[in-house]
C-alpha cells in the first residue's frame, strides 16, 4: 500500500473512532511503529487528528474542515452502498437536485446508465463525473465556487434554485444528525442551499452514513419531518427507528 492510500485509510478510522493506537495500527498495515509515528505527524500537520502517548486522538471539527477530496475516502465503501441503492429510486426520464456531498457523488457514479434524467447540482464534482454522459441532462446552478468542497455557494445560488427549479426528488447529506437537533450543516452557505433544494423537491432522501450519526453543526437545515426516505449503511438503533417510524420515514438499510 502506497503512503498516501494508508494515511487516508488512517484518517477515516480516526474519525471513524474518535482515536487511533499506534501499535494497533502497526499491526493492521504491516509496517513500523516508527512509519505509522511518520504518518501521524503528517495528518496532525494537516489539522486531522492530534498526536498523543501511543496513538492520536480526532481534532475537534477537523472532517468539516477536509477538502472534499479527502472526505470522499471516509467510509468509503459504506457511501458507495448507500450511492448504489439511491441510484436505484431515480426513475428514467426524473429531475433530481444532488447536493455537494461526498454521498451524492456516489450516486453520481451510479446513475450514468439512466435515461432522460435532468441533475440540478452544485457540485463541480458532480459536474464533471457526469460531463461525459449524453443520455442525461446535466444542470449548475452556478454560484461562487467554495475550492475546499469544489461546490457553488452564495446567495445567487439559493435564489437560482427557488425561483427556477423544481425536482422530483433531492439527495442530500450534511455535518451530522442528532435526535434532539435534526439534521445540521457546518456552514451556513451551503446550510441554504440544501434548504432551498429541500423546499423545490417533491420527495427528500437523506444519505445517512453511520459517520454522520451524533454529530452536530451550528446552522439547522432540517427537523426529521421533512424527510421522505433515510438511507444509511448500518443498522439504525431502536431510538432511531422509533423517530422514523413516528414520523412516517421510509428506512433503507444499504449493508
Amino acid at each position: 500500500m502506497l503512503a498516501v492510500d494508508r494515511r487516508k485509510k488512517i484518517t477515516e478510522l480516526v474519525i471513524e473512532n474518535k482515536s487511533v493506537i499506534v501499535p494497533e495500527l502497526a499491526k493492521l498495515f504491516d509496517v513500523t511503529t516508527e512509519t505509522i509515528r511518520g504518518d501521524l505527524e503528517k495528518l496532525e500537520k494537516q489539522g486531522i487528528l492530534v498526536r498523543t502517548y501511543g496513538g492520536a486522538l480526532l481534532a475537534e471539527g477537523s472532517d468539516s474542515d477536509m477538502s472534499v477530496s479527502d472526505r470522499d475516502v471516509i467510509n468509503f465503501e459504506g457511501k458507495q452502498r448507500i450511492g448504489i441503492a439511491a441510484s436505484k429510486l431515480i426513475k428514467d426520464g426524473e429531475t433530481v437536485f444532488l447536493d455537494a456531498s461526498t454521498s451524492a457523488l456516489h450516486i453520481a457514479r451510479n446513475i450514468k446508465d439512466k435515461k432522460s434524467v435532468t441533475v440540478i447540482t452544485n457540485s463541480e464534482k458532480i459536474i464533471a463525473e457526469l460531463s461525459g454522459c449524453e443520455n442525461l441532462r446535466v444542470v449548475s446552478t452556478g454560484g461562487l465556487l467554495y475550492t475546499k468542497n469544489m461546490s457553488y455557494v452564495g446567495r445567487i445560488v439559493e435564489k437560482t434554485i427557488r425561483e427556477n427549479y423544481f425536482a422530483n426528488k433531492v439527495f442530500f447529506s450534511c455535518r451530522g444528525a442528532t435526535l434532539s437537533r435534526g439534521l445540521t450543516e457546518s456552514k451556513e452557505e451551503e446550510a441554504e442551499i440544501k434548504k432551498a433544494m429541500l423546499d423545490s423537491s417533491e420527495s427528500v432522501f437523506f444519505l445517512c452514513d453511520h459517520t454522520k450519526i451524533g454529530k452536530i453543526g451550528v446552522p439547522v437545515i432540517s427537523d426529521f419531518s421533512r424527510l421522505d426516505t433515510l438511507i444509511t449503511d448500518r443498522k439504525m438503533a431502536d431510538e432511531w427507528r422509533e423517530m422514523l417510524e413516528e414520523n412516517d420515514i421510509n428506512l433503507i438499510e444499504a449493508l
